[in-house]
């Protein structure tokens, strides 16, 4: 069944439906989502900014640890007559589908805050569009995207009516957020073991630990920048304007540059997600308050 989907699907590929699917997989990719979450990080409610990027991480933690822990093949590798395409994006195992359930967990949860009836026609046609696409693009069988919709659909309701129940109570908030730290660097730290000891090093982890990386550093800067150095969304139209431009720019040259800057292996991938994390959530806040491009929040 899954391989006649994947069959029907390379013998109606044409130009025009390569390049449609190809952009409707990149909504399910780190740097759209990277801008949304930091526009509205900084710009709208901190709340809802870190909520919206804690539930996405989180479900995308557990997608590489089901991952890891299936390791099953992509349709491209398996198959023959299948010519994958834009593999590049196609990295770790296939089982579930990363980009999905990324982008549902983030949909479902921006959802939920906006509660809107056209949202919700946006909320449902992005994820599918994108858990087509990757089936359309050889990277992904049909199940894989099929589990990853209905992992992403749970873990967002949940998460997120969890955190807003307990979002106003720091310790509560605080602990949870610490206890997901704590359990992602023990899971980090078995994984290495694990695949130096049965599978001479052959384990594809590497997203694991940069992904770990980003929610280790968002997490622990948030805390930090909620204790020491809280701000404010507050601004002029131009002032939001310069601080999100400014903002989004230094992000992603700090991702790009230390790419080049820092060994390539996966204790320094987790250094420099972690990095990119904590500045979104602490230094970039820290260094705009010294700016005057963020306000202190004076309610706290």
């Amino acid at each position: 069944m899954q391989e006649d989907i994947l069959s029907y699907l390379q013998k109606i590929a044409n130009p025009f439906f390569n390049t449609f699917f190809e952009i409707i997989t990149m909504f399910g990719e780190q740097y759209f989502l990277i801008v949304i979450i930091t526009f509205i990080y900084w710009n709208i409610s901190k709340k809802q900014g870190f909520m919206l990027s804690f539930v996405y991480l989180f479900s995308t933690f557990i997608n590489i640890v089901v991952k890891i822990s299936v390791r099953a093949k992509r349709p491209f590798q398996e198959l023959d007559f299948i010519k994958g395409k834009r593999v590049h994006t196609a990295t770790g195992y296939s089982f579930p589908s990363g980009h999905t359930q990324g982008a549902t967990s983030f949909f479902v949860t921006f959802l939920q805050q906006i509660n809107k009836w056209w949202f919700t026609i946006i909320a449902i046609l992005i994820p599918v569009l994108i858990a087509i696409s990757r089936v359309y693009l050889g990277v992904h069988w049909p199940i894989d995207v099929l589990v990853a919709l209905i992992l992403g659909i749970i873990i967002s309701i949940v998460l997120y009516k969890y955190l807003n129940k307990i979002y106003d109570n720091k310790t509560k908030l605080y602990f949870f957020i610490k206890l997901i730290v704590l359990i992602v660097t023990i899971i980090a730290i078995a994984i290495i073991i694990i695949n130096s000891l049965y599978f001479d090093g052959k384990l594809l982890i590497r997203d694991y630990f940069k992904l770990s990386g980003v929610l280790v550093g968002v997490s622990i800067g948030f805390i930090l920048e909620e204790e020491k150095t809280p701000f404010s969304n507050k601004g002029s139209f131009y002032i939001k304007l310069i601080r999100f431009i400014l903002g989004i720019t230094t992000t992603m040259g700090i991702m790009i540059g230390l790419k080049y800057i820092l060994p390539s292996n996966i204790i320094f991938d987790f250094i420099r997600y972690s990095i990119v994390g904590a500045w979104i959530t602490l230094l970039y806040p820290l260094l705009g308050l010294k700016l005057k491009l963020f306000e202190a929040d004076k309610s706290l």
